[in-house]
């Protein structure tokens, strides 16, 4: 091969080495920018609702208030409620094996959450019957996550209310055809209007997460942080959070 030979083959191979990088480093930012997908979708209530789909992220809790520069982390909500008095964790909490008010389980609460490698599972907790030693004894040994909260449909079957007021509200969602999600209203609705609306929406299992004044959340697109809930009054005061990790 002449020098000139040579060097027009280094120069072709050079290009083509470029360009697999480029093609190659385009995908991977192209996949972790619709990693979490997000659509708004309208019920025949006439109230709007943004959905953001869990997809292939994992979720997770945390006692720490996540960091909206941890690239990991593509969205973060409250979870448990806040005890007013303590301004701790209000019932059970289990944060990766590690338990919280193990002789504090609130009793009127309906529902709760057990997070193990990034996957949930919603369940009535029977009165707090349910969260018992071998269930907290089953997530310390894999290490799982749990939080207490207000289980709005149960295997398809709505939960009633006595609660009339009126707040934007927000959940997470277990839909059929096994796909999860977040889910928030845009109006400020009743507990039994949203409940409604998230069975049309297909939802087949439902948790409540905290709201009203402690309802700051946010998520990200493409690298920006898109802040959800409007009221946020109290968010200083926010305790513990769930959120959606890339892993």
């Amino acid at each position: 091969m002449s020098k000139k030979s040579f060097l027009a083959f280094t120069l072709l191979f050079l290009v083509a080495t470029s360009a697999s990088f480029l093609t190659f480093s385009f995908k991977n930012k192209a996949s972790a920018d619709t990693l979490l997908r997000v659509e708004t979708r309208k019920t025949t209530s006439g109230n709007n609702y943004t959905i953001i789909y869990q997809g292939t992220l994992k979720m997770d809790v945390s006692l720490i208030r996540p960091d909206k520069k941890d690239k990991s982390i593509l969205l973060c909500i409250p979870a448990a409620y806040t005890d007013l008095t303590t301004l701790k964790v209000d019932g059970l909490f289990i944060d990766k094996g590690t338990v919280y008010n193990r002789n504090k389980v609130n009793t009127s609460l309906g529902g709760a959450i057990k997070i193990v490698n990034g996957a949930f599972e919603i369940f009535p907790s029977n009165k707090g019957k349910l969260l018992n030693d071998s269930l907290i004894n089953l997530l310390i040994n894999k290490k799982g996550s749990l939080f207490q909260q207000i289980q709005m449909i149960e295997k398809g079957k709505p939960a009633r209310y006595k609660d009339v007021k009126e707040f934007q509200r927000r959940a997470i969602v277990k839909l059929k055809g096994n796909k999860t999600a977040v889910i928030e209203s845009y109006e400020h609705i009743t507990l039994s209007a949203f409940t409604k609306d998230l069975l049309e929406l297909g939802a087949y299992d439902a948790l409540y997460t905290d709201m009203g004044s402690w309802d700051e959340g946010w998520y990200k697109q493409n690298n920006e942080v898109i802040t959800i809930g409007r009221i946020r009054s109290q968010t200083d005061k926010q305790c513990n959070w769930v959120v959606l990790k890339i892993n």
